[in-house]
């Protein structure tokens, strides 16, 4: 199956912005080596400072600097940073991938924006001595670097909220038996530093000699409001599926709950929430006699684990268990698994699991009961832009 994934990078934004102001600092010239560091005691938040040095004056026309822990110094335009690595494009060299921990200093003359942790500062940058500091509008603000979360070029702008993933993949085969397989997907993402809104929407279509064994949709829409760095209120989060092949013409889930980010980290992102919600369920089919729809109270349960082990490999995983509290039968489970593997530049191989699972599903009006698991597994080619 070939897939068409189209992504749009966007600065990872969760927390609160913090805001100051500082007297003026002496500025350094571009080429000066690094002096003495000044002793710090600060945490992941920004400290006002006043030191011996300062980053550059802002000059859009001026190269950046990187100072490599080699003793190297690379001239050319530093583009953005993501999880631990530097993507840069020399003068000389062309465009390169820097490891963040063989970084030893920075010179960066333009404005660019930087996530700290919960903080958020746009400016021009210099570091050394394991010292970061941004000359924002409020004043020069100082960070150790192994807070540096994320860095996009420029200024914070509204499509660096967004992000969008999508894709397409189809199967066709003839001879002794003749099957289609199709599927597709749409996720589109809003992040700021204290929301999240997301939307997504997947379809699996198959046949085989004219018979359908799989025709499902599921799309789902919540809203995030982080009331701390980790902790996040989840409301509403709305899902509605459908899958003919299960019996259910149409399933919708309004609920609310309360979230957790586990782990924040460049290459590692876990979160989970718990909640509860109503459901309304109408069935395709059903025997003689009995009801075609119910309402009924489920509580939510789904986590996210996001894991970047290699520079050329992700992998996504999410886990959703709606445990129907009213009818237990009716509980059900959904996992997707994906693993990207970078073939060429923006190229690259997808491998994708998912599973469903009905506790016990619904019998159509001759009696048949559908399985209770569902079990896809797809090999594709994904896009990145």
């Amino acid at each position: 199956m070939i897939g068409l994934r189209v992504a749009l990078p966007l600065l990872s934004l969760t927390g609160l912005v913090l805001g100051g102001g500082v007297r003026a600092v002496e500025p350094v010239a571009e080429h000066t080596p690094p002096r003495e560091p000044i002793p710090l005691s600060v945490g992941p938040r920004a400290a006002l400072v006043l030191g011996p040095w300062a980053p550059p004056a802002e000059d859009p026309d001026r190269k950046d600097w990187l100072i490599l822990d080699s003793g190297e110094w690379l001239r050319g335009t530093l583009e953005y940073i993501v999880d631990e690595e530097v993507y840069f494009e020399s003068d000389e060299l062309d465009d390169l991938v820097i490891d963040w921990d063989d970084v030893a200093g920075m010179q960066s003359p333009r404005r660019n924006t930087y996530r700290f942790g919960d903080v958020i500062v746009t400016g021009t940058a210099g570091m050394q001595d394991g010292v970061i500091r941004i000359a924002t509008d409020e004043g020069v603000r100082e960070f150790p670097r192994d807070a540096l979360l994320s860095m996009i070029e420029g200024e914070l702008r509204e499509l660096n909220y967004w992000s969008l993933d999508l894709g397409l993949g189809f199967t066709t085969r003839s001879g002794n038996s003749d099957q289609t397989d199709a599927s597709g997907w749409i996720k589109v993402q809003r992040e700021t530093p204290l929301t999240r809104l997301r939307f997504s929407y997947e379809s699996a279509y198959s046949v085989v000699d004219d018979d359908e064994i799989t025709n499902n949709q599921r799309a789902t829409a919540d809203f995030a409001y982080y009331v701390s760095r980790r902790v996040f209120v989840l409301a509403p989060t709305i899902e509605t599926f459908r899958d003919r092949i299960a019996n259910i013409d149409l399933r919708a889930t309004v609920g609310a709950g309360l979230g957790y980010d586990l782990v924040d980290r460049p290459k590692w992102d876990w979160d989970v929430v718990l909640g509860a919600g109503y459901q309304r369920t109408e069935f395709d089919e059903v025997e003689i006699g009995e009801s075609d729809g119910d309402d009924d109270v489920a509580v939510l349960f789904h986590s996210t684990l996001e894991w970047d082990p290699l520079p050329d490999l992700d992998w996504d995983t999410s886990y959703q268990l709606q445990a129907v509290v009213t009818d237990p039968d009716k509980t059900n489970h959904h996992l997707l698994s994906v693993i990207s593997v970078e073939v060429w530049g923006p190229l690259d191989l997808d491998v994708s699991f998912a599973w469903d699972r009905i506790e016990k599903p619904t019998r159509d009006k001759t009696g048949e009961q559908p399985d209770s698991n569902d079990f896809r597994l797809t090999v594709g080619l994904g896009l990145e832009l």
